[in-house]
């Protein structure tokens, strides 16, 4: 597999993913994977218009991702996923894509969250998705961008209690 980073944020693709993501990761590939946005064909092609130059960029759901990674359609490329749940690494992992790390970037502070960070809020189902990461051996770290100094995930939750 070739993935080289996963990150969760929820605004999906935007300026520091596509801009300082991109010139700190190098990836050959952006793979946006959702189940709602890829089956909407106006933002799709608004988020492709984004595209950093001499990238590629897939907007797809978590089965068709899934397929994708089995045939071996990405195995000579740098992929960077972002997802907006944790739980949809989840899936890839359980059907054999391997995830090597995962950079909490930006999740909403609704629906009663909990803020840990900054730019990150979390709910129990979240937290317990991303301890499942985790116990896989996949470290999780809280990044906005590349220059920021990361924060680790289980100090960012320590003393915290979530709905």
């Amino acid at each position: 597999m070739t993935v080289i980073d996963a990150r969760v944020d929820q605004r999906l693709i935007h300026g520091i993913v596509v801009n300082q993501w991109n010139s700190k990761l190098n990836p050959k590939r952006f793979m946006v994977i959702d189940d709602v946005v890829s089956h909407q064909p106006e933002i799709k092609d608004s988020m492709r218009l984004s595209k950093p130059a001499g990238t590629g960029m897939s907007i797809i759901d978590t089965e068709k991702a899934i397929k994708n990674f089995s045939n071996g359609n990405y195995d000579a490329q740098k992929v960077f996923v972002i997802v907006k749940e944790p739980e949809t690494l989840i899936r890839l992992m359980d059907n054999g894509v391997e995830i090597p790390g995962v950079n909490l970037g930006i999740v909403f502070a609704e629906d009663g969250r909990t803020n840990i960070s900054k730019f990150v809020s979390l709910n129990q189902k979240e937290v317990d998705d991303l301890k499942e990461i985790e116990s896989r051996g996949v470290p999780i770290r809280i990044q906005y961008v590349p220059e920021n100094s990361s924060i680790s995930f289980d100090k960012a939750i320590a003393n915290h209690e979530f709905k």
